[in-house]
């Protein structure tokens, strides 16, 4: 069994001139930038052999995915989460969000009303107004140190117009696993409101906690198989978003196909280094992805301990993602992001999430940057 340091997830490599989002928000500045969801970590080696096999084949041309590829979507969903998908049900796209945007499109008519997580993260809110429909706010919980949908509300929310349900699960801000119980319950709402729920599972693979595991919500109930896309990719969890490479798994052929005739003038084809990557890290890099999680793990620990040390600020402890919650309420700060700028750290603003009291703080990183990144927080709090 290879081990962390096999993979170099302590080794600092340098991404100033790449054309970084991350690190150019901060360029030619003294900021750590723990924002936007990537990690600074080199990807898995058998990905990398597999972008430089492509690579020398010297022709990048259009690509289009085939069955034998899908199936590994298939054969991924049986290994890693236990539930059946067939082939079909596979549809590729560039990207999540793109396909956040074709789900509503596809689904919905001009003006109905689309159910959103009232904390979420922000294409969850910009992309029903951007495709012409109406938000349709669903009430929080942080009961219990956990960020999710509040079923009690929820259960009792007039769904009125809706016809589609966005949904994030692990839960993004926050890191809440939902459990079956939840998802069940949640499904039973949908029934009863005749909603298709759109679920983005993109930080599926990225469980912290080792007594919590993924609940596709596809395999809830054969409701939930027949009523839902679900999103996923391995973007998140293999750091390789900028390859533009995502799937949706929909089991209902009538809900695929509009999906499949919206993607149609909007969407391009799959970049072949994603496609490639992608079926990489789906067949061969449960090993890196173990050791990566493990060092997430003690990253995050790492992080409550410290932040348990400061009073005026609370951390939830998060079960997935790689992505703390903090609540810096108070502080009572007139824009706590632009505050902690000032003390050299790049976060991103709970505002765009739509909960101001909060900062998100990615701690996907090398220890050694974190450790730097808290000692400036603590500076900062004085």
């Amino acid at each position: 069994m290879q081990k962390n340091d096999d993979f170099e997830f302590d080794k600092i490599i340098d991404r100033h001139n790449t054309n970084s989002l991350k690190w150019e928000k901060y360029a030619l500045q003294d900021i750590i930038p723990l924002w936007v969801a990537d990690t600074d970590f080199k990807v898995a080696p058998v990905i990398q052999a597999a972008i430089e096999a492509r690579k020398d084949h010297a022709i990048y041309g259009y690509t289009r995915a085939n069955r034998q590829s899908n199936q590994m979507v298939a054969d991924y969903y049986q290994v890693k989460h236990g539930c059946q998908v067939e082939a079909e049900w596979v549809v590729w796209i560039p990207g999540v969000v793109a396909s956040l945007s074709l789900a509503i499109r596809s689904l919905s008519k001009h003006h109905d009303q689309v159910l959103t997580p009232d904390i979420a993260y922000p294409y969850f809110h910009s992309t029903p107004l951007a495709s012409g429909k109406q938000d349709n706010h669903l009430a929080m919980s942080y009961a219990q140190g956990r960020l999710r949908v509040d079923l009690e509300a929820l259960e009792a929310h007039d769904a009125q117009a809706a016809r589609v349900m966005l949904f994030c699960n692990p839960q993004n801000p926050g890191g809440a696993v939902y459990t079956q119980s939840e998802l069940e319950r949640i499904d039973s709402y949908c029934e009863a409101n005749q909603l298709i729920l759109v679920s983005d599972e993109i930080h599926a693979d990225i469980i912290l906690d080792k007594d919590k595991f993924h609940v596709p919500y596809l395999s809830v109930s054969d409701h939930a198989l027949q009523n839902s896309i679900t999103l996923g990719a391995a973007s998140k969890a293999f750091n390789i978003a900028g390859l533009a490479c995502s799937w949706a798994v929909i089991a209902n052929p009538s809900i695929r196909q509009a999906f499949v005739n919206e993607m149609h003038g909007i969407v391009s084809e799959i970049n072949p280094f994603g496609y490639t990557a992608t079926l990489a890290a789906l067949t061969h890099g449960e090993p890196w992805l173990t050791a990566m999680n493990s060092y997430l793990r003690a990253n995050r620990d790492y992080l409550i301990a410290e932040f348990s040390l400061l009073p005026d600020i609370d951390m939830l402890p998060l079960e997935s993602t790689f992505l703390a919650w903090l609540d810096v309420s108070k502080l009572q700060l007139d824009d706590p992001c632009k505050f902690f700028e000032k003390a050299g750290v790049g976060l991103s603003a709970g505002r765009d999430f739509n909960d101001a009291n909060y900062l998100r703080l990615n701690f996907g990183c090398p220890r050694s940057v974190l450790e730097n990144a808290m000692a400036r927080i603590k500076t900062a709090l004085g």
